[in-house]
């Protein structure tokens, strides 16, 4: 496939489409936490240490009810625990998770508000608001979008795969990943996924990722890219430093949605042509 720039830049697309509210896999992840909240009876310390050892996927989920995202989680528990890992914190060292998350953003009063209170539909409105208002509050949905779809063609074409990780590439040496195939040890097929119709800092960090990995793949290793998001075109001086890659064969392919049919036929190639799979 061959395009000029401003062609890429056309078949880039507005992603608000889907919000994090439409996802049903996260829905059920959100169900199941209130479920099991609720039978813990009184929100203390104690019970919710107790609750997050047994649930650890549950921290990211209550802990928005003291304002946290997730990648505020992230930093808060990098300066106050010196990690992120809040699964590998929930399991282990749950009672002083709960401590810190309480001391500092007095987490068990919210929780017990939230979980007390009848929502009425301004409620939820005004989360809604508020929660637009904060920096990358929708970038999770708009990047699952394009995560999804790329998933989807994996899937369609039966490779094995492994999600948001690092592979090797030469030397031993590492860089990240969205999609490997088969994984990221052994990887022989990466993939990154950037889908942002906000703009900042994120987007220069996720160039900064796909041009780590063009540089450390190893002559046999396909890395692919597929973006989209009308914030690209606010930070089209990054968005260039990718397009530049692919020009110069560093990357093996650029696509956006509009071109994933294109993304399949070349993931397809790539896998034929390294064993994964058989020509038909």
């Amino acid at each position: 496939m061959t395009l000029q720039y401003d062609q890429f830049i056309e078949s880039l697309s507005n992603l608000h489409d889907i919000t994090a509210r439409e996802d049903a896999e996260m829905l059920q992840v959100v169900k199941k936490t209130v479920v099991e909240l609720r039978k813990v009876g009184t929100i203390t310390r104690k019970s919710l240490a107790v609750f997050i050892q047994d649930n650890p996927q549950a921290v990211p989920i209550i802990a928005t009810s003291a304002g946290l995202g997730q990648e505020q989680l992230k930093n808060q528990l990098r300066r106050l625990m010196g990690t992120t890992g809040w699964v590998t914190l929930a399991r282990n060292n749950s009672t002083q998770l709960i401590e810190v998350l309480d001391q500092e953003f007095d987490l068990v009063n919210h929780l017990t508000k939230d979980i007390n209170k009848t929502w009425a539909l301004e409620d939820v409105l005004l989360e809604r608001h508020l929660w637009s208002h904060r920096p990358g509050a929708q970038s999770v949905g708009q990047g699952r979008k394009v995560e999804n779809e790329v998933e989807e063609i994996a899937k369609k074409l039966d490779l094995p795969y492994t999600m948001r990780t690092q592979f090797e590439g030469r030397s031993g040496e590492t860089a990240p990943c969205d999609l490997a195939i088969p994984n990221g040890s052994d990887a022989l097929i990466v993939v990154a996924m950037k889908g942002f119709n906000s703009t900042g800092s994120k987007l220069s960090d996720a160039v900064k990722e796909i041009e780590k990995m063009a540089r450390v793949k190893y002559a046999k290793q396909f890395v692919f890219v597929v973006i989209d998001g009308i914030g690209w075109l606010s930070r089209q001086a990054d968005l260039k430093r990718i397009f530049e890659l692919w020009q110069k064969r560093e990357i093996d392919g650029l696509y956006s949605l509009k071109y994933l049919d294109q993304f399949s036929i070349d993931l397809r190639d790539a896998a034929v042509r390294l064993s994964l799979l058989s020509v038909e």
